[in-house]
């Protein structure tokens, strides 16, 4: 069981700091992991990433350099004993895909994110953890998406924490709650295909599949999502975001729950009635119908 959440607000507000208010009510659902994704106007190019030892810092700054040009960079600490970085770069955005792929093909360097206007953040344990130990900020961004982890199959690892990218279509992040029960199929089929696996989370795998179909279909967020709702077997229910759409998808047998709010210009999706309350005191949300697929345009 994990929890998750989504806000849309076109007109900007600050999305991080809500979304840890949702996912603090549904803390229940998952104390393993806990991460968040944003987006807003920004021009800046961001790339977030977390390193297993200090010793790689001169690698990770190598392989940077080679695809993009750095003009900040800060560390910030894990309470699991990760180390992030994060960088702003000057790069060229069809290299984007290049940067990502090259740093993931290191053992012990993974990619969080890397786009403009785009940041994840993530780490372990309880949801406090993650504004405790990283500087989310209150910056104005118009949607997002959020995750509360119960490590159930895989290893309780920050780096095994959602939302997952993927170097296919790397400003695509997505968050899930349920499992695949065609999962080692499916990383084979797309590990022909290119994919490199950091983790053994199943939801690595639907990160690799919506973005490999949104690389091939031109950035169809919506056909990648049904594609998704097809090939995905077993109980489950995904939000995917790009910088300018958000969405979801629910296996037909509709068990794992979703609902939805759409109420003064906000759209609220979440896991449990109780999350809705950190933006509205009192609001009835709609139950997602089994099978259903919707994208909303920002």
């Amino acid at each position: 069981m994990c929890g998750i959440a989504g806000i849309i607000n076109k007109q900007g507000m600050d999305v991080s700091s809500r979304l840890v208010e949702m996912l603090s009510l549904i803390q229940h659902r998952g104390p393993d992991a806990s991460g968040i994704s944003v987006y807003g106007d920004s021009s800046e190019v961001c790339l977030r990433v977390s390193i297993t030892g200090k010793e790689m810092e001169t690698e990770l700054d190598g392989i940077v350099n080679r695809y993009a040009s750095i003009q900040s960079k800060q560390r910030f600490d894990s309470s699991k004993r990760a180390v992030y970085y994060e960088f702003i770069v000057t790069i060229n955005e069809a290299d984007i895909p290049d940067l990502h792929l090259a740093i993931n093909s290191v053992d012990g360097l993974y990619v969080h994110s890397l786009g403009k206007g785009m940041k994840v953040f993530k780490d372990g344990g309880p949801i406090d953890n993650l504004t405790r130990y990283q500087e989310i900020g209150h910056n104005r961004t118009t949607h997002g998406l959020g995750h509360v982890r119960m490590a159930t199959e895989s290893a309780e690892d920050v780096n095994a924490a959602h939302p997952f990218v993927s170097p296919f279509y790397p400003e695509l992040s997505i968050v899930h709650n349920g499992q695949f029960t065609n999962y080692f199929n499916l990383r084979r089929s797309l590990q022909t295909q290119g994919a490199i696996f950091k983790t053994m989370n199943d939801s690595e795998a639907a990160s690799h599949l919506i973005a490999n179909t949104m690389k091939e279909n031109g950035g169809d967020l919506e056909a990648s999502l049904h594609y998704a709702g097809q090939k995905l077997d077993g109980i489950f229910c995904i939000i995917a975001a790009t910088k300018n759409q958000i969405g979801f998808v629910k296996d037909k047998l509709g068990i794992k729950p979703l609902l939805l709010v759409e109420k003064d210009g906000l759209t609220l999706l979440g896991s449990e009635q109780i999350e809705f309350t950190a933006v509205f005191p009192d609001v009835f949300a709609e139950e997602i119908e089994p099978g259903e697929v919707r994208v909303w345009n920002i």
